[in-house]
């Protein structure tokens, strides 16, 4: 979640398209064994450090983007407890 400049609160999932918020967030279910509670925690506070990559000049586009989606979980799966 975020404030726009006039106060109002934006939750950053719903700038995802909803197939795509349903994808990922199944997917971080799935990938970290975690509550879709969890998964749309992690997907908001990935929006900052995406962000900054993109504002670096970094491999990656806007988030939610497409590149996003697919990056994303690769990045995720490496964070997979061990199993």
């Amino acid at each position: 979640m975020r404030s726009t400049p006039y106060g109002r609160v934006v939750d950053v999932l719903d700038e995802l398209p909803p197939a795509s918020r349903s994808e990922l967030i199944l997917m971080l279910r799935t990938t970290l064994q975690v509550t879709s509670q969890s998964a749309e925690n992690i997907l908001r506070s990935s929006e900052p450090f995406w962000n900054a990559l993109e504002d670096a000049g970094g491999p990656v586009d806007s988030w939610g983007g497409g590149e996003f989606c697919t990056l994303f979980e690769q990045i995720c799966a490496l964070l997979s407890p061990q199993r």
